[in-house]
């Protein structure tokens, strides 16, 4: 059993790393924030349910019943690690993003449930490894698992695009491209956890620095695969802004949604000064009644699309009226305040 101070410093590795991803999650899903409570499951899924799932796989192969990251001292590489974790974490979130359907919009939204998951994957393997005793969390191991912890995220932010790619397929073509999500999320774990020892055997140089060196190569492959998803998320908000200008100038229109809503909740700069200002006037019960109302807005455009494009389990329309009374309150409550 390990001593109380190993215990805590393993679950300070897991937990903050994981709040921290939370956060930022948070920050990117600007138009129609998922509920805390899905990002919290999907963290909570990802370090446990995920796991046992490969771990039992692991065993059954004879790989042991052990959870350690690539980097761990003695480990040998095996690509079979990152094929089963990634399928294991491809099944789970299919299975979440199925059971939450009604929330779950597009391509911004796969990639946020699936960095939650991924997250949640990698503090299951650092807390895993911490607890093997104070002695291996030095710097460099400890920089290491963080790593560690963001190429999870990576890998399955990946799968999740595709999921949220898919949601525009039918059929076969559908899981098609859902398979070659969790197929390329694979690829990329697989070579990043093989890619040290292949190329020591080719060069011939099995030495630290070599290791050390296709170590970092390995990593730079994630890092840019981790830029071309923070591109996906660009492209991602420009979709969702366009949904929002055209589902919601009918609202305008008819009086609903204010002028002042419809000009800023699409433009992160002119919506944040908008905040400001109302933190300034009316303090933070102000700001919370423009954001709850930003909220509903962007819930309500999505809804209204959802039905163009859902042939299936299109939202019921007595969600959109649910949503317009929540918002109609909403502004009557800001000019109460006002005066």
């Amino acid at each position: 059993m390990p001593d109380p101070t190993t215990l805590i410093a393993a679950a300070v590795l897991a937990i903050v790393p994981s709040l921290i991803y939370l956060v930022v999650l948070n920050a990117l899903d600007r138009y129609e924030k998922e509920p805390w409570s899905i990002l919290i499951s999907c963290v909570a899924a990802g370090a446990v349910i995920a796991p046992v799932i490969s771990v039992i796989v692991f065993a059954l192969a004879g790989r042991g019943a052990v959870l350690p990251p690539a980097f761990a001292p003695g480990l040998k590489p095996d690509a079979l690690v990152g094929i089963v974790e990634e399928l294991a974490i491809g099944v789970l979130l299919v299975v979440i993003v199925r059971t939450v359907r009604t929330e779950f919009d597009d391509i911004l939204d796969g990639v946020i449930y699936g960095a939650a998951i991924g997250a949640g994957f990698g503090a299951a393997e650092s807390f895993l490894y911490a607890l093997g005793g104070l002695e291996l969390l030095t710097r460099g191991t400890v920089a290491q698992l963080v790593i560690a912890g963001l190429n999870h995220a990576f890998y399955a932010a990946v799968i999740g695009a595709a999921i949220g790619l898919a949601q525009g397929f039918k059929g076969i073509s559908r899981w098609t491209v859902v398979g070659l999500g969790i197929a390329t999320a694979a690829f990329f774990h697989a070579l990043h956890d093989t890619l040290p020892a292949i190329l020591s055997r080719l060069l011939g140089q099995p030495s630290a620095a070599a290791g050390a060196a296709s170590r970092l190569l390995a990593n730079a492959v994630n890092w840019l695969g981790l830029i071309a998803i923070l591109v996906i998320v660009v492209w991602a908000w420009r979709h969702e802004a366009r949904i929002l200008r055209a589902e919601l100038h009918d609202e305008v229109k008819t009086g609903l949604v204010s002028e002042a809503d419809y000009a800023t909740i699409t433009t992160f700069g002119a919506r944040t000064r908008r905040q400001w200002t109302e933190f300034r006037s009316g303090g933070w019960t102000a700001a919370s009644r423009l954001n709850r109302r930003y909220a509903a807005e962007g819930e309500l455009a999505f809804h209204k699309w959802h039905r163009t494009i859902r042939d299936r389990r299109a939202p019921d329309p007595a969600q959109d009226e649910a949503l317009r009374a929540e918002i109609r309150s909403l502004a009557e409550t800001t000019a109460e305040g006002a005066r």
